[in-house]
């Protein structure tokens, strides 16, 4: 398709007083000689339009106080910024991030001195620049919470691929080896792929700037690592009626303990997955852009969906070893489709796709063993033993809420077949060895039941809280058995009609005996005291520690 550039009248002569409020020498030459000709650029090509945008919108508006003068930052600071008031907020500004050191804060301020270039359409990407360095410098903002430089890249030039090629990737060639380690990415396979359908010599300069990848080596038998090289160290942690430790982690919300109880794994809102060593506390390893994951039954694999940009849904599997990150496999399992949920079942992981299909594939060789059809709304997926527990419901995209009649069913996964299903259960745990599933059920109060699963035969039923008429019932309602399954714990928002409050409590029960052990309020983060801390996830590890995710708050943990 023919490529079409429109350039919008000038704007610089009515705007330069506003500018020279922020910027005293005014705009730097090359910036100032574009801007003298065109407001801006719009470029039509391929079917998409991309903007580079005008003054007015380069520097936040014409509101009132768009045009002001950057204001330095401190830790101190951070809890007072009006954060929707900053210009760019939504693209530039993650106000739930850690700023608690010299880096963080840095990073902060490096964003707030940023003016907007151009929105990347369909990614959580924005271009911006800096014109408060000493030499202004473009920059690749990720997510909200992340500014990459284009090193080597002038505005002019900016100007000129811009003018070729739009928000495509061809930026991704003035990033740095480092930008590329933290994005988990491939600069040169990802700008390789942008530009396949592009004749070479017109992009031929970008690809020359990225190094050669080598060749990769024959292929070797895939070996797990040990479990440590060090001896273990149990590990200790406060009792539940005290102050839990908290691990300051990216908005934790799934967590799994290995079954020795020594490797802890972590999944969180910002799409990164983490391990650590319980004992020690130390982090072992970390992954970006996974969309979700689950632990082997051993506990040396952990099965992650991931996609190679943070922004985008997972479109493949990686088999990773628990020890190291390492995949398992020299190639991810992809199946063409967008990957929605997964779980570890004995020696098979399961993978749920959009097209409402349940893939079976065994766990050592990636081998897809089954594919079960038609099984709609997959909403979580778990282990019963060998068998597996499936939530079903539809989700509305518009209000971000769950819809329609909710079930949990448990699948053979030799046939495919449901062998049987509970309607109206929305929360699950189940034993390691199947023998027990806890079914939550939500209504104007929450109601846990024990199934013997052989005989089908409800064990035990757990009255909760009362639930506030106009919150999502489901929130921060989540269950999980012990590894020999003799308890059970539950979290859930407690409504208090007489004060009005809402609290997130967990509670420990025995599930032999349906009796409750202990139950602690999770409270209130001390500088945000209004807010309520739910629980997002629950582990409970074979040395009684039990871990809560928490989301923005962190991981709490004790000794139970």
């Amino acid at each position: 398709m023919e490529r079409r550039l429109k350039s919008p009248p000038s704007k610089l002569a009515k705007l330069k007083p506003a500018i020279a409020a922020v910027l005293p020498g005014g705009l730097p030459r090359d910036v100032a000689r574009f801007y003298a000709k065109s407001d801006g650029l719009k470029l039509s090509w391929n079917g998409e339009e991309a903007v580079l945008v005008g003054l007015a919108e380069m520097f936040g508006g014409l509101k009132k106080g768009s045009f002001r003068e950057h204001r330095v930052v401190k830790k101190a600071d951070v809890d007072e910024l009006e954060w929707a008031d900053l210009p760019f907020y939504e693209q530039f500004f993650n106000e739930h991030g850690d700023y608690y050191d010299k880096k963080s804060i840095d990073q902060l301020n490096l964003r707030m001195r940023l003016k907007l270039l151009a929105g990347v359409a369909g990614e959580s990407n924005e271009l911006a620049i800096d014109y408060f360095a000493e030499e202004p410098t473009i920059y690749l903002v990720h997510r909200a919470d992340a500014a990459y430089p284009l090193k080597g890249l002038t505005f002019a030039d900016f100007v000129a691929w811009f003018s070729k090629f739009g928000t495509w990737r061809w930026y991704f060639a003035f990033l740095d080896k480092k930008a590329e380690a933290s994005l988990n990415i491939d600069l040169r396979a990802e700008l390789e792929r942008a530009f396949e359908d592009v004749p070479a010599e017109e992009w031929a300069p970008l690809l020359a700037r990225l190094p050669k990848k080598k060749a990769p080596g024959p292929v070797r038998p895939q070996v797990q690592a040990a479990a440590s090289e060090q001896p273990a160290v149990r590990p200790s942690f406060p009792p539940l009626k005290q102050p839990p430790v908290v691990l300051e982690e990216e908005y934790p919300r799934r967590v799994a303990f290995s079954p020795d109880g020594q490797r802890l794994a972590v999944w969180g809102a910002n799409y990164e997955l983490f391990v650590h060593d319980v004992g020690r506390r130390e982090r072992l390893w970390k992954q970006k852009h996974a969309q979700a994951m689950d632990l082997s039954a051993d506990g040396q694999t952990v099965a992650v969906l991931e996609h190679t940009r943070g922004s985008e849904p997972a479109d493949r599997l990686v088999l990773r070893s628990s020890v190291t990150g390492k995949p398992l496999q020299r190639e991810p399992w992809r199946p063409g489709r967008t990957l929605t949920a997964l779980a570890c079942v004995g020696s098979r992981v399961v993978v749920a796709d959009t097209a409402d299909t349940l893939h079976v594939l065994d766990l050592a060789t990636q081998q897809t063993l089954k594919t079960v059809p038609r099984v709609k709304n997959v909403r979580r997926l778990g282990a019963a033993g060998d068998r597996l527990l499936a939530h079903v419901q539809a989700y509305d995209a518009g209000t971000m809420t769950l819809t329609g009649p909710s079930a949990v069913k448990l699948f053979d996964l030799a046939t495919g077949a449901v062998v049987t299903s509970w309607a109206g259960a929305s929360a699950f745990a189940a034993t390691a060895d199947g023998a027990l599933v806890a079914l939550g059920s939500l209504g104007k109060r929450t109601l846990v039941r024990i199934v013997e699963l052989e005989s089908g035969r409800v064990l035990h039923e757990l009255q909760g809280g009362a639930i506030h008429p106009d919150e999502t019932p489901d929130a921060g309602f989540h269950l999980a058995f012990s590894p020999d399954g003799a308890r059970l714990v539950v979290s859930e928002r407690v409504y208090d009609p007489g004060s009005k409050t809402v609290t997130s409590t967990v509670s420990l029960h025995d599930a032999k005996r349906g009796t409750l052990l202990e139950r602690v309020d999770l409270g209130r983060d001390p500088e945000r005291p209004r807010i309520t801390i739910d629980a997002e996830g629950l582990a409970l590890s074979v040395d009684g520690v039990l871990c809560v995710a928490a989301d923005a708050f962190g991981l709490r943990i004790w000794q139970a």
